[in-house]
């Protein structure tokens, strides 16, 4: 179920509380760039990125990143950032490179690519209007954060 608040779908795990109906408890409520935030996270955190991924979540995690580009392609009409745009055509390009019905390594390094460059774009939106760049670290508690490859990273 897509929260009413943001427009993505999550929720806390792992001892956290269960968000209101109302949808209240949004995590990212009051954040600029709301949707492109949750949006993110919810690939970053998604099944795809498991061992036990199967075709399935790969065919989600490309929907979901297909939704994720065009929101972000809204976003950047407004906005005159040409390393954005670059990027934007990367994230765009990575995407189609991996395409809806791909499996295994390669299509799971173009996913994981077209994220990367998603992310970059939506930390140059949030530099633009001076605000610190997107960090899932902040947000993880509402997602099944445990296995996520690189976690450590943070």
């Amino acid at each position: 179920m897509n929260c009413k608040i943001c427009g993505w779908e999550h929720s806390p795990v792992g001892g956290g509380k269960k968000p209101p109906a109302d949808g209240g408890a949004c995590p990212y409520k009051g954040t600029a760039y709301m949707g492109l935030r949750a949006g993110h996270d919810q690939i970053y955190f998604g099944r795809w990125r498991r061992m036990e991924a199967n075709s399935i979540d790969l065919r989600r995690a490309y929907h979901q990143l297909q939704r994720l580009l065009r929101e972000i392609a809204v976003a950047l009409e407004k906005e005159d950032l040409p390393a954005a745009r670059l990027d934007m055509g990367k994230a765009v390009e990575a995407l189609d490179a991996a395409g809806p019905g791909e499996e295994g390594p390669e299509a799971l390094r173009h996913l994981d690519h077209a994220l990367s460059y998603a992310h970059r774009v939506i930390g140059d939106l949030l530099h633009e209007k001076g605000l610190s760049p997107h960090s899932p670290a902040d947000f993880a508690a509402w997602y099944d954060a445990g296995e996520v490859p690189f976690r450590e990273d943070w």
